[in-house]
Formats: C-alpha cells, sequence, structure tokens
C-alpha cells in the first residue's frame, strides 16, 4: 500500500502503484541510520541512509524513469524527510514535506510506503511525523487532508483559523513595517531581518519598531527586537508606554511563540527604564557582550513566558565595562594546532590534509559518538543529521568540516570537538558548544579540552566566552559548572520529547579584564 498525503492541496498525481518488495537482505538498518522519531513500532530518521531503497520505491510507485526520480526528489523537502524502518530494522518507507509555506501555516506531505500498513500503523507514523511538524514548523491547523492509496481516495476537511487574524488591541502597534521606516531605523541601528513586524506609533507618528529574530518554532522561542527613534533621546519614555511591549509579547503567545526574549546593552537607560513597567523579568547577563563607544560592556537579558508577571519592581543590575584597549593583542587567529595531556590535540579540519588526518575515519567516529548518546537531544528543525541538508552523510560532512578544533587521540581517532556557534560585540564574545565522545567522558577530557579553547580565544583578545546549556544535559552542566559562571536561566527555551526545557547560559570572562579593575556584580 503505496500513501500520499496532502495538506491543503489537491492531489494531480496518479493512484500510486502497488511497489516491489524490498528484500531481506536489503532490511538490514544502515549502520549510519540514526532515529530521531520514534513510535511504538517504528522509527523515522536519517533519509539519506536508505536513499536508493526510496529512489526505487518511488519509480516503482510512480512508473517512472531515473531522471524523474530525481525530480520528484527535489520536491520533496530536503530538510524535512526522513526514511522508516519497524523496530526489527526492516525499511518500511519515507515520509517527506514539500510545498512549505510558513507565513500561511500549512503545507503537503508525502508518504510512501513500501508493502501494506493497517490504519493503526499508518496513522501511529503520521500521528508523530505531525507532532513533529506542528513543534517544529508551527503548522496548527489542517485545512484539507488528503490520504490516497491504490484503492481508495479519503479527503477530511477542516476549518483552519490562521494566526495572521489575530488581533493586537493596541493603537499604538500597526502591523508591518513600510519601506520608509524601515530604511530610517536601518541607518541608525543594525536591524536583522524581522518576522511578525510592527510599527509602534504616537501622535500619528512612528517612534519605533518591533519584530522578531531567531524565531524557532520547535522551540516556540524567538528574541524581540525594539529600535526607538534616537531623535527623541530621553523624551521616548514619555511616548512608550511599557504596556505596549505587554501587548506584543502576549500577541505572541497566542501565536504559539512561548519564550520571548529580549538582549539590552547596559547602558541603555531608556529602554532599562521602559522595561520596569513590563510584565518583562530580568534573567541574567553575558558580561561583556556589548561594544559601547570605546568600551565593552555587559548585555542584559529579560524574557517573558505566558502568564508570567512581576510581582515587583523589575531588577535591573549594574553595568559593568571596561575598555576596549585591555583587549588589545598582537595574536590574531586561532592556532590550527592545539596539544593535550595524554596525547589527545585539538586540530581544525582545515588542516587535517596537511596534518596528514583521514578525514572519513574521522567523520565514521562521529556517527558513533552521535549513535551512543543517551539522548540524541537537537532541535528537529535544527537536527545536522534527521534534517537532510546536502552534501554526504546526511549532512555531517559539512557541519564537521566547519567546527573549529576537533578532538583526536595519538591515533587520529575522533574523541570530541569544540566549536564557535556565533559571535558578538566585533568578535568579542564567542558562543561556542562543546562534544566529547561518551565512551571518553568522566574521564577530565572535557575539562581539559574547554579550558584550553577558553584560553586560546582569550589569546587573541575575546573578552567573555558563553555556553549555552540545555536542563538535561546533566554531564554538560556537571562540567561547566567546574569551568564556568551560570550568568542565567532562560525558562522553558527547548522543546524536545513533548517538554519545554530550561536553558542555562555559562560565561567565563578574560582574566585580563579581572586584573584592570572588574569585580563581579551579583543580585
Amino acid at each position: 500500500m503505496d500513501c500520499y498525503l496532502g495538506f491543503k492541496i489537491r492531489i494531480e498525481h496518479d493512484l500510486l502503484k502497488e511497489s516491489r518488495p524490498i528484500t531481506e537482505g536489503e532490511c538490514l538498518v544502515d549502520k549510519r541510520f540514526i532515529a530521531k522519531l520514534q513510535t511504538d513500532n517504528y522509527l523515522i530518521g536519517s533519509f539519506d541512509s536508505y536513499l536508493e531503497q526510496s529512489k526505487l520505491l518511488i519509480k516503482n510507485s510512480y512508473n517512472v524513469s531515473d531522471d524523474e526520480v530525481d525530480t520528484i526528489l527535489e520536491d520533496i523537502s530536503p530538510s524535512y524527510r526522513a526514511a522508516i524502518v519497524d523496530k526489527k530494522g526492516e525499511y518500511i518507507g519515507y515520509i517527506g514535506l514539500y510545498n512549505i509555506d510558513s507565513q500561511n501555516n500549512f503545507s503537503s506531505i508525502i508518504f510512501g510506503i513500501n508493502g501494506n500498513l493497517n490504519d493503526d500503523n499508518k496513522n501511529e507514523i503520521l500521528d508523530e511525523y505531525k507532532k513533529y511538524l506542528f513543534d517544529s514548523l508551527n503548522i496548527r491547523e489542517i485545512e484539507e487532508l488528503i490520504y490516497i492509496t491504490s484503492c481508495k481516495v479519503e479527503v477530511e476537511q477542516q476549518q483552519v483559523i490562521s494566526n495572521s487574524s489575530i488581533i493586537i488591541p493596541s493603537k499604538f502597534l500597526i502591523s508591518g513595517i513600510s519601506k520608509e521606516d524601515l530604511d530610517k531605523f536601518s541607518k541608525e541601528y543594525l536591524v536583522p531581518k524581522l518576522q511578525l513586524p510592527f510599527t509602534i506609533k504616537s501622535n500619528d507618528r512612528t517612534i519605533g519598531i518591533i519584530g522578531l529574530s531567531n524565531l524557532v518554532w520547535s522551540n516556540k522561542t524567538a528574541t524581540l527586537n525594539i529600535f526607538l527613534d534616537k531623535s527623541l533621546g530621553d523624551a521616548i519614555i514619555n511616548e512608550l508606554p511599557g504596556y505596549i511591549i505587554d501587548d506584543y509579547v502576549n500577541y505572541l503567545h497566542s501565536s504559539s511563540v512561548h519564550n520571548v526574549t529580549l538582549s539590552v546593552n547596559g547602558s541603555n537607560k531608556n529602554m532599562l527604564n521602559i522595561l520596569k513597567d513590563t510584565n518583562m523579568t530580568y534573567y541574567g547577563q553575558i558580561p561583556f557582550a556589548a561594544i559601547n563607544g570605546d568600551n565593552i560592556e555587559s548585555n542584559l537579558m529579560f524574557q517573558h513566558v505566558p502568564n508570567m508577571e512581576k510581582t515587583s519592581s523589575i531588577f535591573i543590575p549594574q553595568n559593568n565595562f571596561v575598555s576596549l584597549s585591555v583587549l588589545n593583542t598582537e595574536k590574531k587567529s586561532l592556532a590550527e594546532r592545539i596539544e593535550l595531556d595524554n596525547d589527545f590535540k585539538m586540530i581544525s579540519p582545515k588542516c587535517f590534509g596537511k596534518e596528514k588526518v583521514d578525514f572519513n575515519h574521522v567523520l565514521q567516529g562521529h556517527i558513533k559518538a552521535m549513535q551512543n548518546r543517551d539522548e540524541f537531544a537537537i532541535p528537529l528543525d535544527k537536527d545536522k543529521y534527521f534534517l537532510q541538508q546536502g552534501n554526504s552523510n546526511y549532512g555531517l560532512y559539512k557541519a564537521l568540516m566547519n567546527y573549529t578544533y576537533v578532538v583526536l587521540n595519538e591515533n587520529n581517532d575522533y574523541a570530541g570537538y569544540v566549536n564557535i556557534l556565533r559571535s558578538n560585540a566585533d568578535g568579542k564574545n564567542m558562543e561556542v558548544e562543546i562534544g566529547i565522545d561518551p565512551r571518553l567522558q568522566h574521564k577530565g577530557l572535557g575539562t581539559k579540552v574547554i579550558n584550553r579553547f577558553y584560553d586560546e580565544l582569550f589569546s587573541i583578545g575575546v573578552a567573555s566566552v558563553t555556553s549555552a546549556v540545555f536542563d538535561f544535559n546533566a554531564p554538560s552542566i556537571k562540567l561547566h559548572e567546574k569551568v564556568a559562571e551560570l550568568n542565567g536561566i532562560r525558562l522553558e527555551s527547548y522543546y524536545i520529547n513533548g517538554k519545554l526545557w530550561d536553558m542555562n547560559y555559562y560565561t567565563k570572562t578574560n582574566d585580563v579584564i579581572t586584573a584592570n579593575g572588574y569585580t563581579k556584580i551579583s543580585k
């Protein structure tokens, strides 16, 4: 039974035909397969692991040529397709997404099955996959559900209530931003591409713009961006009552954005004073992650989740800053190779050729390490393994080649990695991640690697290094508690396994700043 399912789209293809059963030899689980979704009877994961079987299934189902199979595959989003195997390891089929309309929250699914499934087993796979789509893409409603087999057609229609129909009850917030206003604020600020943008109006003139960046539906999180008219100076406090921000944040919650966070430079007194009259709550700071003239200062972080209300005046800590000149250093770039104890080393992947490192050997070690993790917990829409982003080995090649350092032992076997995820404040603050092969954890290697990484970053003038560690990741929390300072906890901001988890921010500050008079300010 071959199945085809669509959301808000009529299917014009012929009914799929019975496909050739996969032989017993082809039913062995591909060693590269990583299960990302799991039901009682099935595993849903790495599409590229069973690429040839899926191509054959498509060819037989549609009775098309090899070139036409490739054309069909091009229409299935590489980011949202997966192979399906049963608990015995037998290839069942594939499932994928196409015709994505994220703005209007609908899409289509292609669901191909080798053999036969009863309704319960079919729905078991579909329900798990649709739950994933709802969580990762915010596809909340289905207008039309079409299920097609070789013998029947079922159509189910539902009424869709679009999120765009939600109205903000505020005369100060106007949906959208005009090109004229966007150009004006882009001259004053570095404005990212905003989602769910609004114009802030007061007395018939634009006093600011507001919108989201870093919107991750699977985590139900977003970063709030507010840009105010600098020409108003301190008078902006009288023009922008805090409840306008509350109105916008409540609108976001009604649109399924759960955690909303806002970062404010420690010297931005106007914004900080406006926030005192909102329900946003201060939850921490990233030391020395923002530049203000010739100084580098703290980045203060605020958040809101549904039903959060202030019980007292919002806490705003003292701003800490030092001159950028204290970070001047002659060294400008990271070393290509760093030696560690016990014959371990950190090597930039870009130097593997010069270092005579067998990349494929390292890649296979990395895959095995990922498969051996107790809980392979990565947001589905950011996952390098389940989501196929091209390149061989389901995107791992590209990912590994772009890590800052890969940790190897004396035989050049994979042991882990450390990586700069992003930089802030013109490279003076780095957000980093670390991963150690589970077989080598609890032996002190992670502590040595991250401390040596800190030293290397500080040697080129980085002011502070930050790591975001999720609440369920007990080994990483234990590691960071030893080497860095907990600076904040972002509530319920990471969705996995049906639950929202807290995100813990740890920061290590360059000793040269402490030596120049910085002292920790505690709440």
